[in-house]
């Protein structure tokens, strides 16, 4: 996952450093030490927003995968976790794992229809 560019830096690839992502994640990237295991598709970044907007913007997010496509979405809104089990029930797609590092969550959705 991690490159070494001309000056022996490391570049890192992980999602967390996506460079629309990283300005919101500089405590998860260190440059990674681990690969991802995960399978997933897009990423979506909902750190800073807050009940309902974690909720609109996965739904809009999901909307535009196809089926059984995976997104992951990154929230620090402590109630993420609760709104986002209950949404996954309500509309069927399955929440395939939801983890905590810090203040901020990773969920891993796939849409199911």
């Amino acid at each position: 996952m991690n490159e070494i560019n001309e000056d022996n830096k490391i570049i890192c690839k992980c999602p967390f450093c996506e460079p629309e992502i990283k300005e919101n994640m500089s405590d998860l990237c260190t440059p990674c030490e681990t690969e991802f295991t995960e399978k997933f598709d897009e990423v979506l970044d909902c750190t800073g927003l807050y009940c309902p907007a974690p909720v609109f913007e996965t739904r809009k997010k999901i909307d535009s995968l196809k089926t059984n496509q995976i997104l992951l979405m990154l929230a620090d809104d402590p109630a993420s976790e609760e709104d986002m089990r209950a949404w996954a029930k309500r509309t069927g797609n399955e929440l395939l794992s939801v983890e905590k590092y810090k203040d901020i969550y990773k969920f891993l959705i796939k849409k199911t229809s």
